[in-house]
């Protein structure tokens, strides 16, 4: 407790000077603002010292605070307060008036544009979201803290927003990411030694292992988590842990170890008054007493569990403890209370996981996700500086050793280490570019646009298919992104997700055809990855868009001796029409091919094989036909496995 007074003493001090620095000075009100400040610093941490889960949360300390804040316009004072009493009331679950209280925190932050205060009131409501399953405002609130953490190099907050996106991802039944999200917090938690950090991280970890049902996982890190919090002497996370324990001995059909830990963690929620914990520990012990077949007891504590989660708002513990009471109700065969009880829990369960919620998150995560790609097209562009950087320093010493005659192997090796750091540059650039033009900016772009509207359009099936092809289709793009060669049959499966998803775009929808060679259809013949995706949306974008309806697409894979030969046919209007189109729609496709000579010429010195690209007009042929042909030659690669680039 002396270190955190210490702590809110210094910030204070901190935000008072600032803010005197922003205003002109004199000596009489300097020495005003000081004493203001020493004043309002001695209410706040009397508050802090005499404040206790039976106090009042705005008490008269923080209220006089306050007044003498709002006088002297001290904006850090206030922000510090409001978010105190905000803590306050949503520890003890009356969160409506936290947040209220939060809410003037973060008007006080954003009108003095400081982005710390921003970060921690965002973090902040972000919690009171999470704990009404308002699981898409939440995420909102922080991944806003998170990526003012970055910019402000803010680890703890950087470590509070990643938890709040786990725990989101855990109310999503996205448990997998939920775990991943938890340990990139645990790493931040112990590079900054911050016990209680890595004391909610490795719980929450818990948490994640026991809805996938890994139990001895699940309990492994819930005592690590204990551990953690008693090191701390911290009453509300041994709470939480002996409810998540007494959760886990209940899914190992342990029922009285399970309530002796339960009981536990009731003592201390009813004497903290943590409405949300006690609710869960009602509940859980309600359902050990089910489990024992003993439905009166644990229709006692169910009712009072679903009452308090009823009370603050908590979707999630009530949904569980209405689906528990419809259970026990059936165990004495009151049938139509546990129907009623039924369609209740029902209710709860479909307003946590609704389609909107779910696309919502998935939004969210893609710009994540779209943020983590430029972090990686970033670090390969230091390593790109790295080698450039030690191929200089090669040429240096290769330009030293020849003046002063050393050895003649030494110089040999020089230059075949420094031919070795050359072609992994070349490699690295390589790579580079095929990443961008495999995420094409102008495609995704497109298809969110879709997405949208469709949304407007109220046409949630078609924007439910739409993003459920997307993801997949991206999934696979940066799977394959890692690989030189990726089996026949997946590169025909993005083809189809991608033309899924772009007949979604037309009304009437074009029509498409893939033909394959039966000597193809083998998982062992392999290509280049998205070698044939862009002559594709050429067509598409360039052919059948401006055609309006009849639109039909023609994908063939043939292999003729040696020889695979790949064909993107349309009835479009031609590649002689496009001739006509705007010099910006020229240069993006002419990049696309430009792109596939560079992949086939590097393919050509690989193999020392030939490779041939055309594109032309039918009417060239037959005019009497109307549309375009691109033609892909390249030799027939028989693989074992894909070869990796990394």
């Amino acid at each position: 407790m002396d270190k955190v007074i210490v702590i809110l003493v210094a910030c204070a001090i901190l935000f008072s000077c600032k803010e005197q620095q922003q205003r002109p000075i004199t000596l009489s009100n300097a020495i005003v603002a000081s004493e203001d400040s020493l004043m309002i610093e001695q209410l706040i941490v009397q508050s802090i010292e005499t404040y206790d889960n039976n106090s009042q949360t705005f008490d008269n300390y923080l209220k006089e605070a306050e007044d003498m804040s709002i006088k002297s316009n001290s904006t850090g004072h206030l922000f510090q307060i409001y978010t105190l009493v905000g803590q306050r009331l949503r520890n003890k679950s009356y969160y409506s008036e936290a947040m209220m209280m939060l809410q003037k925190a973060l008007q006080i932050a954003e009108e003095s544009k400081n982005k710390q205060f921003r970060t921690n009131a965002y973090n902040q409501i972000g919690v009171i979201y999470r704990r009404i399953d308002e699981n898409p405002q939440a995420l909102d609130m922080h991944m806003k803290a998170l990526q003012l953490a970055e910019e402000i190099n803010d680890s703890l907050s950087l470590s509070k927003a990643i938890n709040g996106m786990g725990n989101v991802s855990i109310a999503m039944e996205r448990y997998h990411s939920a775990i991943e999200y938890f340990r990139r917090g645990l790493l931040i938690s112990k590079q900054m030694d911050n016990v209680l950090g890595m004391a909610i991280n490795t719980n929450n970890i818990g948490e994640a292992f026991l809805k996938l049902n890994q139990l001895d996982s699940a309990m492994h890190y819930y005592f690590r988590s204990l551990d953690y919090n008693t090191q701390i002497n911290s009453r509300v996370g041994q709470s939480i842990c002996y409810n998540s324990i007494g959760s886990a001995y209940i899914e190992k059909q342990q029922n009285g170890l399970a309530l002796d830990y339960l009981l536990k963690a009731l003592e201390i929620n009813l004497e903290l008054e943590d409405r949300m914990l006690t609710s869960v520990s009602y509940t859980q012990i309600g359902k050990t007493y089910l489990n024992d077949q003993f439905p009166n007891q644990a229709i006692i504590y169910l009712d009072k569990g679903l009452k308090m989660a009823m009370e603050i708002g908590s979707k999630y513990t009530a949904e569980e403890a209405a689906a528990l009471l419809s259970e026990a109700y059936e165990q004495k065969q009151y049938y139509n209370r546990s129907l009623d009880y039924y369609k209740l829990a029902t209710t709860f369960k479909d307003s946590i996981l609704n389609e909107k919620n779910i696309f919502h998150m998935a939004s969210i995560e893609a710009k994540y996700n779209n943020t983590l790609q430029k972090l990686q097209i970033d670090e390969l562009n230091k390593e790109a500086l790295l080698q450039k950087t030690l191929l200089s320093k090669q040429r240096s010493l290769l330009a030293t050793l020849i003046i002063l005659a050393v050895v003649l192997i030494i110089i040999v090796v020089l230059i075949i280490i420094q031919g070795r750091l050359r072609s992994r540059f070349k490699n690295l650039r390589f790579q580079q570019r095929l990443l961008r033009s495999q995420m094409n900016p102008h495609f995704i772009f497109n298809a969110l646009s879709a997405i949208q509207v469709f949304i407007l359009e109220n046409d949630m099936d078609k924007s439910s298919r739409f993003l459920a092809h997307f993801s997949k289709l991206m999934r696979h793009v940066l799977r394959s992104s890692n690989y030189e060669f990726i089996p026949i049959n997946e590169e025909v499966e993005m083809l189809q997700y991608y033309l899924k998803i772009q007949q979604l775009r037309f009304s009437p929808p074009f029509s498409y055809e893939i033909i394959q060679s039966d000597e193809i259809k083998n998982n062992k013949v392999v290509i280049p990855p998205m070698l044939i995706q862009p002559f594709v949306e050429n067509a598409i974008e360039h052919g059948l868009k401006a055609l309006g309806e009849g639109g039909n697409l023609i994908i063939r894979i043939l292999k003729n001796g040696n020889d695979m030969i790949l064909e993107v046919e349309d009835n479009g209007l031609g590649i002689d029409y496009h001739d006509q189109l705007s010099q910006r729609e020229k240069k993006h496709e002419s990049m696309a091919i430009k792109i596939t000579h560079e992949r086939l010429d590097i393919l050509s010195k690989d193999t020392k094989k030939r490779t041939h690209l055309e594109v032309f007009d039918k009417k060239r042929k037959d005019p009497f036909e109307r549309g375009t042909i691109a033609r892909i030659v390249l030799p027939l690669t028989i693989q074992e496995s894909p070869k990796s680039t990394l």
